[in-house]
């Protein structure tokens, strides 16, 4: 049995977690074309997941982890094509499916690393965290930044946002800061300000951590951004 089979049956399962408890019925209409007991029982035999008598299945802490890591190589393929190779997110699918069966887990580290460390795939699902993510490594030279690290008065197109309130992710949008558009950073201090069309907009610089960008190919980005805050006048994006 291939361990491309076993793993788009973890990974089946892993999604399956996502939306509540996974169970023999569930993946079975998950997989309706490919389900097969042998594979499920393969993955008992291997100590990745355990069924119940019920039918319901979880994973064990092997299981777990090996499914955590093939979900996040899928989804950081995903944000690769779409942000680096601008690939729509629906032509995603077949490659960031080969993609998670041949990369080994430190090459991954150093993809989420160079995109900036995203938190979701571009269809909006959890990116399952790395070490990188959680030493907020920056050895590799990002092709996506976050918004404070860009100099005054470059221009820079945003890749996505980061921002986990949903509040904050409103404010953004309501000032045409989305995916797609292009700012200029106007300055960084006393306060972060930038021109989006023909509005200037202040932030703190906490809400400008959490927009990405396409790196500036021809300035430097800084690596350790002010931190004092200052209001001003104009429309203004402060942390909640």
């Amino acid at each position: 049995m291939e361990k491309k089979e076993l793993d788009e049956y973890i990974e089946a399962l892993w999604y399956l977690t996502e939306q509540g408890t996974p169970c023999v019925a569930s993946l079975k209409e998950y997989l309706p074309e490919t389900f097969s007991q042998d594979v499920l029982d393969e993955l008992v035999r291997q100590g990745l997941i355990i069924v119940e008598t019920e039918g319901k299945i979880i994973f064990t802490p092997k299981g777990h982890e090996q499914s955590r890591q093939i979900v996040r190589c899928h989804r950081l393929a995903e944000r690769l094509l779409t942000d680096v190779l601008g690939m729509q997110p629906q032509e995603t699918e077949r490659g960031a499916c080969e993609f998670e069966h041949i990369i080994a887990p430190e090459i991954v580290d150093s993809i989420c690393t160079l995109l900036g460390h995203p938190r979701e795939c571009p269809h909006g699902l959890k990116i399952p965290e790395g070490r990188c993510c959680q030493g907020g490594y920056a050895n590799v030279r990002s092709a996506i930044v976050s918004l404070d690290r860009v100099p005054p008065g470059t221009e820079v197109k945003i890749a996505y946002i980061n921002a986990l309130s949903n509040s904050r992710m409103h404010k953004l949008s309501h000032f045409g800061i989305m995916p797609g558009a292009t700012v200029k950073v106007h300055q960084r201090y006393p306060s972060f300000v930038v021109q989006c069309g023909n509005t200037q907009i202040a932030m703190e610089e906490a809400v400008a951590r959490d927009v990405f960008v396409f790196a500036p190919q021809s300035a430097e980005v800084h690596d350790k951004p002010r931190r004092r805050r200052w209001r001003f006048g104009g429309k203004w994006l402060g942390t909640e």
